[in-house]
């Protein structure tokens, strides 16, 4: 309901605003002692620029805190990596070791030289008689 033509409103000053008139009952008579309250702006501000510098160093410190986890995960990640490279650089040379055991020449000279295995002079061989 608008304010009586008779009470002057006045007008609110730089860097405030009026504060809201819902549910507020007006009232008929004139009270000269009464007037409209004043929300300061002033205030509100610097308090959301706080607000906004603590979000910042926050999320700084948060940003900063995730690189440290990452260049700690990273170096654990080229260790690992190092020892699995050492690993398979002793597994190669182990494969290489028993393809060489292995080799039919080889095992042929130890059958002769250390274990004193001689060849036939002749080979027979069997032939699987078939049952009727």
């Amino acid at each position: 309901m608008p304010a009586p033509a008779s009470v002057p409103l006045e007008q609110p000053k730089r860097g405030y605003r009026v504060a809201p008139q819902h549910g507020i009952p007006q009232s008929p008579r004139h009270d000269s002692h009464l007037r409209l309250a004043a929300v300061s702006t002033r205030r509100l501000v610097p308090t959301l620029g706080w607000v906004a510098v603590i979000t910042a160093v926050v999320v700084l410190f948060a940003l900063a805190t995730l690189q440290a986890v990452i260049v700690d995960r990273q170096t654990n990640l080229d260790d690992v990596n190092n020892e699995l490279e050492d690993v398979r650089a002793v597994n190669d040379k182990l494969r290489l070791n028993v393809a060489r055991a292995e080799a039919p020449e080889r095992v042929v000279t130890v059958a002769i030289n250390s274990l004193g295995m001689v060849e036939p002079e002749r080979r027979v061989y069997l032939v699987p008689v078939e049952l009727d």
